[in-house]
């Protein structure tokens, strides 16, 4: 059966006869004479009987009224989302970041744009963390916010936006003897126990930009999740870090931590919000980049746009 023969069997059992059933559908009576035969022939079963002038559904009819009534309600309700999706009235929207400092200034953000589009749900995609291209080109991604960006081409079919720029600092107690230089450079860290957030070294900045390139080994390495847990062991002295200037900043009301620029600014970002291209891209996508553009970033991050 397809769908012109449900509706058909619906409408003709609310109006009771072809002619009612045709006014509404805009066909004439012989045309919905031919499909109510064909869709019998199919079935192999009448689906109506006349009753004094009336078209009653027969036993076969309630049945496949019922499936009609069932699969038309939600090809409705697949048409309205639809709209709306398209529309941006609605809609799913996966972001994640490829790093989970991101989430120190993003949450203000989703706050911010849900109260624009309250009807667009929104899912933080954390799997996609260290990963972010596969599961933009495997759809299972709407948005990522990235920094590590080489070339674009690695992304294949993807847009990029520019959000803005920062620079990581190396951060240290109060106390530490390198808290007293101006810059600090790779030789630094050779004596250094270097705190840094659970990732492998091949995508931390520091490791890439900067100690690598020179032949640089820190004395110690210790990897911790949480920026909170970080700052206190760099609190109490126990290593140094590095994050981006606008991660630290809230930390630093207390004077028991100094943060020291790399020489030349050597890890300068720019964070980027990457899309697949579309014609058909959902409104409300668009708007969420747009929405980042016109809200500053926490700290001393500056917002391009």
């Amino acid at each position: 059966m397809e769908v012109r023969h449900l509706k058909l069997v619906k409408t003709v059992s609310e109006e009771g006869s072809l002619t009612g059933a045709g006014k509404r559908l805009f066909l004439s009576q012989s045309a919905l004479s031919h499909q109510l035969r064909e869709v019998e022939e199919k079935l192999g079963a009448a689906l109506f009987q006349r009753v004094n002038k009336k078209m009653i559904l027969t036993e076969v009819g309630r049945r496949v009224l019922q499936t009609a009534n069932l699969v038309l309600c939600e090809l409705e309700k697949a048409e309205t989302d639809v709209r709306k999706y398209i529309d941006g009235d609605a809609g799913l929207l996966r972001i994640s970041t490829e790093c989970y400092t991101v989430y120190h200034w993003l949450p203000p953000i989703l706050s911010s744009y849900s109260k624009h589009f309250p009807k667009v749900e929104i899912q933080i995609v954390a799997e996609a963390t260290r990963q972010p291209k596969e599961y933009l080109l495997q759809g299972k991604l709407d948005l990522a916010i990235i920094s590590c960006l080489t070339k674009s081409e690695d992304y294949g079919p993807c847009e990029f936006t520019e959000l803005f720029t920062d620079n990581l600092v190396v951060v240290t107690s109060a106390d530490h003897p390198l808290a007293q230089k101006e810059t600090i450079d790779a030789s630094d860290f050779s004596k250094e126990h270097l705190i840094c957030y659970t990732a492998p070294i091949a995508v931390l900045d520091v490791f890439q930009r900067v100690l690598i390139p020179e032949g640089i080994k820190p004395r110690r390495v210790t990897h911790m999740q949480l920026s909170e847990a970080i700052v206190e062991m760099v609190k109490a002295n126990l290593g140094i870090t590095v994050m981006a200037n606008w991660a630290i900043k809230p930390y630093l009301r207390s004077k028991k931590l100094v943060t020291i620029p790399f020489t030349n600014h050597a890890i300068r970002r720019t964070w980027y919000a990457v899309t697949l291209k579309s014609n058909h891209q959902p409104q409300f996508i668009t708007c969420f980049v747009d929405h980042m553009l016109r809200h500053p970033i926490a700290g001393d991050s500056r917002p391009c746009g």
